[in-house]
């Protein structure tokens, strides 16, 4: 069958399911849609003869008929319940319930039968068939640090109180290949582990870093409710839930959390035949972050973030661990609250080539809509994947960074009227049970959960509800969604992210800290040789640059030094480091009641004033995974705080690999006695916060000790 047969068989398929909807949709009840699903030859040509699976019916609820019928009435019937053994029949439950899954999620228009309709019909559009009047967005610019963006971060802060998180963690993540090192079974993107965590702790991290600001400048405990979109791939759901609980669901409540299971498709070829894994197994994919919405109202979350006071809420993926770096997240929620939007994204340039959607503003008949396009559909749309200037390497339209911000109550409402927002097709080669020999281009029904902007059309006239703030691109996105290959190229992969990450660090030792740092190589050379030194630390040091640049002053670090900073309250003033400083505060935001984090000054707390730290560091001849925390040393100096404690030293030299614990309720001080710095342990005096958040009259965040 050549392509143009194939467009006229899909499409007279198409119009077929089209007649069928529209009968469906009059029925009343199973059984008259069971009796219209009799009527059709692609059904009674299969059950009008004695058959095991016509003898299996007979045992099923009308429901479960439906579902199966559905798939012959589709075409896809003989394909997926083709068995040769009564061992491959035992499988028919497993199957059912997959089927039934995807009939009550798609119930709204018209379940398996309605899936396949929408298959058909993105599979018979022509490239470029709707001509679209596409506009680069006139974001807010949050580069620099203007009055009016003080007064949105302050808003960000000050609103974080009313504003939930979602994050949609069910992806495959099938580029990246994690494995299990024990049982070799493929892992989810949340268990990769970054800086030392998985990335979904360091989310988690991040927002309670916000809380924790909040509480210093308003003195409030807020608990912020998250709620989570799972997977079935890759058992992502339990993997998901056994972080958390692993984690003592982050010294949070458990009861803050709302996990819903995004539901799998099937995927498809080219030709419409839907795939399988194995005789009698479906070959599913999740069906794209798009699924928000529409669960969200399903599983009732909704109603539950209005109970918990959340009008609106941050959209988060976990695998762009920069989203929160800075003040460019607390900005971007800050101007949502202040104009009171329904919708927003958070963007930066675009990379040609990248894997990325772009927000634009189309037009069409009179009407305009701030929405995305993915990168999937650019030629459908008509974009070119160019530069915008000759020889640049960023795009006309800036990136869609899935960093998105919601207000539910017109979220809801726009989940009814837009249930599968984005709809789209994306073909990759792969391998089925009937394409087992070579690779064939297969894909999904995906729907993308920013799309959902394109319920928010008004005149060409009228002012958009919704906004786009625009900031630097390594201070908004940098992926993990890939597993480096040996072309060394850094894109999308954690070793890229990383020297992302490293590049924020410059600046902010650099310009805000005023530290002297070694050369900083550049990418081909970091790839090569690793970073010129190691810098990381925990969000709830700032998040904001200004503030860490309050509680570290000056200082020096040496080429190859690396400094961990897993503290909130520190001062490090006047710091030269050779070798390795890792200091670490088990409390890090406050103090734990029967599990819980509550946020207060009972905390790890280190003073370093004009301290030169000198050990061997990093072994620098070892493999190491930077990304990772993955770091072989021979020497080091390290600090744990355990609870409330703290660690003082003034004006000395610590050489030597060290390992210092401060019990909790205790103080540590380092003093030079005969020529050698000795610790002397002490209880410690409750001296009160070791800083003090006040806001001053330029907006600025200032820090009192």
């Amino acid at each position: 069958m050549n392509l143009k047969q194939m467009q006229s068989h899909l499409e007279k398929q198409r119009e077929r399911l089209r007649s069928l909807l529209v009968m469906l949709k009059r029925a009343e009840g199973t059984f008259e849609k069971l009796e219209l699903l009799d009527s059709l030859p692609e059904v009674d040509a299969y059950f009008s003869f004695p058959s095991p699976l016509k003898t299996f019916l007979s045992g099923v609820t009308p429901e479960c008929e439906y579902a199966i019928k559905a798939t012959f009435a589709i075409g896809q019937g003989p394909r997926l319940f083709e068995w040769k053994s009564f061992e491959e029949g035992k499988q028919l439950r497993p199957l059912l319930e997959d089927l039934l899954a995807i009939e009550n999620f798609y119930q709204d228009i018209g379940g398996i039968i309605g899936y396949h309709h929408l298959v058909l019909m993105l599979l018979c559009q022509e490239k470029g068939e709707e001509p679209m009047d596409l506009q680069p967005p006139q974001g807010i610019d949050i580069r620099e640090e203007t009055p009016e963006v003080k007064a949105a971060i302050l808003q960000g802060i000050k609103q974080q109180g009313k504003t939930a998180e979602l994050y949609p963690v069910g992806g495959a993540a099938d580029r990246l290949q994690l494995k299990d090192d024990q049982t070799n079974e493929g892992l989810p993107a949340a268990r990769l582990v970054f800086l030392g965590k998985p990335l979904l702790e360091g989310v988690v991290s991040d927002l309670q870093a916000r809380e924790y600001l909040h509480y210093k400048l308003f003195g409030k405990q807020i608990t912020t409710p998250i709620g989570m979109m799972t997977s079935r791939i890759h058992r992502n759901h339990e993997h998901i839930k056994s972080i958390c609980a692993q984690n003592g669901w982050f010294g949070r409540p458990q009861e803050s959390f709302r996990f819903f299971v995004q539901p799998s498709v099937p995927t498809f070829t080219r030709e419409g035949n839907w795939c399988l894994q194995k005789p009698l197994k479906l070959l599913l994919k999740p069906g794209g972050h798009g699924m928000l919405w529409k669960l969200l109202r399903q599983s009732g979350v909704f109603d539950w973030l209005k109970k918990q006071g959340s009008q609106k809420a941050l959209v988060r993926q976990i695998n762009n661990p920069m989203a929160a770096i800075d003040y460019g997240l607390l900005a971007f929620l800050g101007v949502g609250h202040l104009q009171d939007k329904t919708f927003g994204f958070a963007s930066c340039p675009r990379l040609v080539n990248a894997q990325e959607g772009m927000n634009v503003v189309r037009e069409k008949e009179g009407e305009k809509v701030l929405t995305n396009i993915e990168y999937c559909d650019f030629e459908k749309c008509g974009i070119e994947d160019k530069p915008l200037e000759e020889g640049g390497d960023t795009s006309r339209f800036p990136s869609n960074t899935n960093i998105l911000f919601a207000d539910l109550e017109a979220v809801e409402k726009a989940s009814k009227s837009h249930p599968n927002p984005g709809l789209l097709v994306n073909f990759r080669k792969g391998h089925h049970y009937h394409s087992l020999e070579e690779k064939e281009e297969i894909a999904r029904l995906e729907t993308t959960m920013q799309n959902i902007a394109d319920a928010f059309t008004v005149s060409k006239e009228k002012q958009l509800p919704t906004y786009l703030t625009f900031n630097k691109r390594r201070k908004t996105i940098s992926t993990t969604k890939r597993k480096s290959t040996a072309k060394g190229a850094m894109l999308e992969t954690p070793e890229g992210c990383y020297y992302d990450y490293m590049l924020n660090a410059k600046e902010l030792l650099e310009t805000h800290c005023h530290m002297s740092l070694p050369p900083f190589p550049d990418a081909h050379t970091f790839a090569k040789e690793g970073p010129s030194f190691l810098f990381s630390y925990h969000p709830a040091l700032g998040p904001l640059y200004s503030i860490i640049g309050q509680k570290v002053q000056g200082g020096k670090l040496e080429s190859g030094s690396e400094l961990q900073l897993e503290i909130a309250d520190l001062f490090l003033k006047n710091l030269t480091l050779e070798g390795s400083l890792l200091i670490h505060a088990t409390d890090v935001m406050g103090h734990k009641e029967e599990g819980v984090l509550k946020y207060s000054e009972k905390t790890g707390q280190c003073l370093l004033k004009n301290v030169r730290v000198v050990n061997a560091g990093i072994d620098w001849e070892e493999d190491h995974l930077f990304w990772r925390h993955d770091v072989k040393r021979r020497g080091g100096l390290t600090i744990v705080l355990h609870g409330h404690s703290r660690f003082i030293a003034e004006d000395l030299i610590i050489e030597g690999n060290l390992s210092l614990e401060v019990p909790h309720g205790m103080q540590m001080r380092a003093q030079k006695e005969k020529g050698r710095v000795i610790f002397i342990t002490e209880p410690l005096e409750d001296l009160g916060p070791l800083w003090t958040y006040s806001i001053d009259a330029s907006q600025s965040i200032c820090l009192d000790s």
